[in-house]
């Protein structure tokens, strides 16, 4: 293999474990954004905060090493499905951060502690979020669409528990109109989590098609 040829695979390699470093930091946020919102860690929130840039740093050096790869390779068939794919995953990877950074600013912008109900729906989402997040990873580090699709299962677990949490959330606001702000925050952040599940499916849809070449809806 000619040396420019293994420089083109070692960045193909690299754009892969870019990627991972992306959803590595995605599911950092998540987790601190969730604990600083049940603990009402200001300090934490902001930490969230603070580092998004360098997940938007990260997901620019990945974009154009993309770009890199498709103007001086200019791959066909696999090759190019894996790059546009590692593109479409990025735009994936990074709405999860901003989702999660979302998530931190309730707690920032909160004027009291969110006591109105005890949190255990929405950091169990969060859990799933992450599970799901590191077996898209593996799917995509070892180029397998069935770990894909497996890692997918887990969203119908994240629905559920979006509609208790809205259900209850929606009957304290009822009874307690007082609490209506921190309720509504809260309403806002159960929704974050709902749509970063839906983002990782989005993830695993693409490695699907990286792999097999074919359109699969998994959400």
């Amino acid at each position: 293999m000619s040396p420019y040829r293994e420089r083109y695979h070692r960045d193909l390699k690299e754009l892969k474990n870019l990627t991972k470093e992306q959803a590595n930091r995605g599911a950092e946020a998540i987790d601190k954004s969730i604990m600083a919102l049940r603990d009402y860690n200001i300090d934490l929130a902001r930490d969230v905060i603070k580092h998004d840039q360098e997940m938007d740093d990260l997901s620019l050096k990945i974009e154009n090493l993309c770009m890199e790869l498709l103007a001086l390779q200019q791959p066909m068939a696999k090759d190019l499905r894996r790059i546009i794919g590692i593109l479409k995953i990025g735009i994936d990877l990074e709405r999860i951060g901003d989702l999660a950074v979302d998530v931190a600013r309730v707690t920032t912008q909160s004027q009291n502690k969110i006591q109105i109900t005890k949190l255990e729906y929405i950091p169990h989402m969060a859990e799933i979020c992450k599970k799901m997040l590191d077996g898209s990873m593996e799917a995509l580090m070892n180029s397998d669409a069935d770990l894909a699709r497996q890692a997918t299962k887990w969203d119908y677990e994240i629905d559920g528990l979006y509609v208790k949490a809205r259900t209850k959330i929606l009957k304290i606001i009822i009874e307690r109109p007082e609490v209506i702000n921190e309720g509504t925050a809260l309403l806002l952040v159960n929704r974050h989590m709902e749509r970063i599940g839906d983002h990782i499916c989005n993830v695993c849809e693409t490695i699907v098609y990286m792999v097999e070449a074919k359109r699969e809806h998994l959400n």
